[in-house]
């Protein structure tokens, strides 16, 4: 069952944990478990034991934990044993942080970021990659494979990237293989990038390099070629996940539609989104302009199997039971995506808007390169704020308790190893509790000021994330 079937693959326990397939605590209710009782999963003739199925709802039930590296692949643990795979490579080390650039510096995001992508990703990217070497993320280039560590900071020339892709001193074949070795120029300038540091320009090293490099690109762009750029970007997105439908685009100041609803609901939609954009704005403390430079993308939909289908595409999982919107960065792309509500169950339009707004907060935190729980969390408490009244959000306010419960430890929490709507619940109550409209706007202002997100939390929360989670979290339980 390793690989990928469709958009679901399985190569790590975190690959796993993020598709939504495992509901911790519920073994018998998980997706995994029921497709391999119907006989769905494994492709191909394979056959799983009475033994082994129990033993599996037997670990979801328990919390469904991981004991080893969570980014090592599960074939490596299966052949090798656990211990070999139990700790990533040493020189791994902590998640790249951003740092500023000085004159001579090689930007990882404008110039060695773009080589990688063209050059690396068809064989190393994040699915069922080369000698379990996943590229398409900074920290998995410096997590290295199963050789070793690929990059040795400050050393370049020993580097074992480096070697190859000159071809020297290596064990197997120059890379990229089968295709024309780089230039001496790209090669030297890849080298120099590692002499320095290999050091991280923008965003963290756990963004895809796609994005990095948009960011990158995004630097020398007014905000209305930046809107263009990222406007056609995401028509392009909904034509991969959607092929055979036009969409309808409708743009507004901060905003631009792109769905397949009647001309006249979807520009009704974009004028409540812009007017949110606004409140928002005013909520984060956002001055003139837009929320974020180029502005946000939100993908409106009334049918449910036309969200799964960009869900699939942007995320590249199936879309787990319970998620009704989220938001994200691909490339150029900052994007909210919803599921509409009946209109018979929303008659004054309130969950909309409440759904709106959740998706625009959530796309500007993300837009600057924070992480997926407090995106979550700062788009969910901002939405309460400015539609507390929706019956949504009543629901929300009535599940919490439970949720935090179920989500697991404060690690997978902050991992994104639960299960996403549990997730989305429990971090909407946390930011809410703790994310004050000041201290939010402190966190905007200080990542567009280029403060990394763990330095400007510990600042304006004055503790890290996980302790603050625990500490909330135990308070909840009283």
């Amino acid at each position: 069952m390793v690989g990928q079937r469709g958009n679901f693959q399985m190569a790590s326990y975190e690959a796993l944990m993020r598709s939504g397939m495992v509901q911790r605590g519920a073994g018998k209710s998980s997706r995994l478990v029921e497709v391999i009782l119907t006989g769905d999963m494994p492709r191909g003739g394979g056959k799983i034991s009475a033994a082994d199925v129990s033993t599996l709802v037997s670990w979801i039930d328990a919390g469904a934990t991981c004991d080893v590296d969570p980014m090592a692949g599960l074939d490596v643990l299966a052949r090798r044993g656990a211990a070999l795979a139990a700790a990533p490579p040493a020189a791994a080390g902590p998640a790249a942080k951003p740092v500023p650039l000085k004159a001579g510096d090689v930007s990882f995001a404008s110039e060695v970021a773009p080589v990688l992508i063209a050059q690396c990703l068809d064989c190393h990217g994040e699915r069922n990659p080369e000698s379990n070497l996943r590229m398409a993320t900074l920290d998995g280039l410096l997590r290295g494979g199963r050789t070793g560590a690929a990059v040795t900071a400050g050393r370049g020339a020993e580097s074992l990237l480096v070697k190859k892709l000159r071809g020297i001193g290596i064990e197997g074949q120059r890379m990229p293989l089968n295709r024309d070795p780089l230039s001496d120029g790209q090669i030297s300038m890849i080298e120099k990038w590692i002499d320095q540091g290999a050091k991280l320009d923008l965003l963290t090293g756990k963004e895809p390099l796609e994005t990095v490099v948009a960011a990158g690109r995004a630097r020398s762009l007014s905000d209305a070629e930046l809107a263009a750029i990222r406007a056609a970007a995401a028509a392009k997105l909904w034509k991969r996940a959607i092929p055979d439908e036009e969409p309808v685009v409708c743009s507004r100041e901060g905003v631009c539609l792109i769905g397949s609803l009647p001309q006249q609901r979807l520009e009704a939609l974009a004028g409540e989104a812009a007017a949110l954009e606004a409140r928002v704005r005013k909520e984060l403390g956002v001055g003139a302009g837009p929320l974020i430079r180029g502005g946000i993308v939100l993908y409106p939909f009334e049918r449910s199997f036309d969200y799964s289908a960009v869900w699939q595409t942007l995320v590249g999982v199936e879309r787990p039971k319970g998620i009704s919107g989220h938001a994200s960065t691909s490339a150029e792309v900052v994007y909210g995506a919803l599921l509409l509500p009946a209109a018979a169950a929303d008659e004054e339009g309130e969950a909309v808007r409440l759904l709106l707004a959740e998706q625009i907060a959530a796309a500007a935190f993300s837009g600057r390169g924070a992480p997926e729980w407090f995106c979550r969390g700062a788009g969910r408490a901002s939405a309460l704020r400015i539609v507390p009244r929706a019956e949504v959000a009543k629901e929300w306010r009535r599940d919490l308790g439970a949720a935090i419960k179920q989500v697991g430890s404060a690690q997978d929490f902050l991992s994104a190893r639960a299960e996403p709507a549990v997730a989305a619940l429990v971090a909407g109550g946390f930011l809410g509790a703790i994310g004050t409209p000041a201290r939010l706007a402190q966190m905007m202002k200080a990542l567009d000021g280029g403060e990394t997100f763990d330095d400007a939390f510990v600042r304006v929360f004055r503790a890290e994330p996980r302790q603050a989670y625990e500490t909330w979290a135990a308070r909840q339980g009283r």
